[in-house]
């Protein structure tokens, strides 16, 4: 696994742990005495609560952890009890063993921790807010556990499957296997940044060098647990599948995001009954932290309209 080839030589393994180490001193955006743990399935996973109301799940993408929502905590715990949590093997919880398969990430299992928290915090059914490799986990919850779930937010969600064969997704199909092209080439490296860098110039361009050092130390800490959710078993969830949803769903894209991420996030909300679906004009696939003013309030308005 990553954790064994991540940097070979002795010093810069120990450097680079230095750094991760001075990094997070520095830029810790929340007090230990803000975050909690829970162990849900034999795993532990931190989170973060604010607010008080009606139960808002938050679910980070890959190569992240909670902090992502960073811009998102503060106006929606103005009006609801907010909950952002680290999904397995994220920062800061216990990384993957160094002989980890992916499958001990995989979205089925997931989607067994997000019921096991939801169920323990109460408050349910929840609003349920998932982005990217999030959004999967989020789509895969509300099938499989429908009473737990008031509204879904599918923030260009990673289930290219709802795709499906058809021809005019060909264009978006091939760049999407390029970009895991480019990925595998970049996890075999070995090199932390070089994987951040490069997946982070395919769905964010330009952002990676505009980032904060709190944002870039949040995607150097959990890039061990990137390999596992690029690797991970995902259900094949078709367009026949998103039809069963029967929630109200928001589905969200960045008109600067890859086409294969937007094409994905228009078909999901076409197969699904009862989601609308809005684009984030000059937003990548990072809208949430790049256009945050925006994404805030297409969410807020969504979740006012059902509220109750």
């Amino acid at each position: 696994m990553l954790s064994d080839s991540l940097l070979t030589d002795t010093r810069k393994t120990s450097a680079l742990a230095g750094l991760l180490m001075i990094l997070t001193v520095l830029s810790l955006p929340y007090s230990a005495q803000e975050t909690k743990r829970i162990t849900v399935n034999d795993v532990s996973l931190t989170y973060l609560e604010r607010g008080s109301g009606p139960l808002v799940i938050l679910i980070h993408g890959s190569v992240s952890d909670y902090r992502e929502w960073e811009k998102q905590l503060g106006p929606l715990a103005q009006h609801y009890r907010v909950v952002a949590y680290s999904r397995r093997f994220h920062w800061p919880n216990a990384r993957p063993g160094k002989d980890a398969d992916a499958s001990v990430a995989s979205v089925d299992r997931q989607v067994d921790d997000l019921a096991a928290l939801v169920k323990t915090l109460g408050s349910t059914p929840a609003h349920i807010i998932g982005h990217s490799f999030g959004g999967a986990v989020a789509l895969n919850f509300a099938l499989r556990y429908p009473a737990l779930v008031r509204t879904l937010v599918l923030v260009e969600p990673a289930v290219s499957s709802v795709l499906g064969d058809k021809p005019e997704n060909s264009e978006a199909t091939k760049e999407g296997q390029a970009i895991r092209a480019k990925m595998k080439e970049a996890f075999d490296s070995g090199d932390a940044q070089r994987i951040v860098r490069t997946y982070a110039d395919h769905v964010a361009p330009g952002e990676f060098e505009r980032a904060t050092t709190e944002v870039r130390e949040m995607l150097i800490a959990n890039v061990h647990a990137f390999q596992l959710d690029f690797t991970a078993p995902r259900a094949v969830l078709s367009c026949d599948d998103a039809r069963k949803v029967a929630v109200p769903v928001l589905v969200l894209s960045g008109d600067r995001s890859p086409l294969g991420l937007q094409r994905i996030a228009e078909a999901t909300a076409n197969c699904i009954p009862k989601a609308r679906f809005t684009k984030i004009r000059g937003a990548t696939h990072w809208v949430q932290h790049d256009h945050p003013e925006e994404f805030n309030a297409a969410v807020l308005g969504f979740l006012a309209s059902h509220r109750r």
